[in-house]
């Protein structure tokens, strides 16, 4: 058993740590987003090249993650804005990641492939949308939007 940390996975909790004020930590060779401080994520399927983001117009200006799994999924983070639902009120598929849990960050290598932003956080923006107004969106009646097919982006962690 390998108990070496990545050099990588370093320089991003480091990264994320002083430039965001995250609470992140390591284990298992994964880097954890700790959802504390008013921080919640909301995550959607992916498949084939689609999500509900996207094709319910209710696309989120922070950043979004594609995190891998069976389904993939897309992870908007979000500010928790005391928002109050069960999991029975949620659309089908949408998963709310609640305080306090934990959810993937790049550049985590997980079995199915690698978590990557497809929109990054912002220096200059740092303010997450709130989640009562996703989660209000994505449960409006869907209507078909095109929006480009994001891809992953490589960003540089320094």
């Amino acid at each position: 058993m390998n108990d070496e940390i990545s050099p990588k996975l370093l320089r991003a909790a480091d990264f994320y740590q002083a430039k965001f004020a995250w609470d992140v930590e390591i284990q298992d060779n994964s880097l954890l987003l700790c959802l504390t401080g008013g921080l919640a994520a909301v995550s959607v399927p992916f498949r084939g090249g689609g999500h509900l983001f996207a094709s319910t117009g209710a696309f989120p200006s922070g950043p979004l993650m594609l995190v891998p799994g069976a389904p993939f999924r897309v992870m908007a983070l979000l500010e928790s804005d005391d928002c109050v639902v069960s999991d029975k009120e949620l659309p089908r598929g949408v998963l709310y990641h609640r305080p306090p849990t934990q959810v993937l960050l790049p550049p985590t290598v997980a079995p199915r492939g690698a978590v990557h932003w497809l929109r990054e956080p912002s220096l200059k923006d740092r303010w997450l949308p709130v989640a009562s107004g996703v989660i209000a969106a994505l449960s409006r009646p869907q209507r078909q939007v095109r929006h480009p097919v994001s891809r992953p982006v490589r960003g540089r962690v320094s």
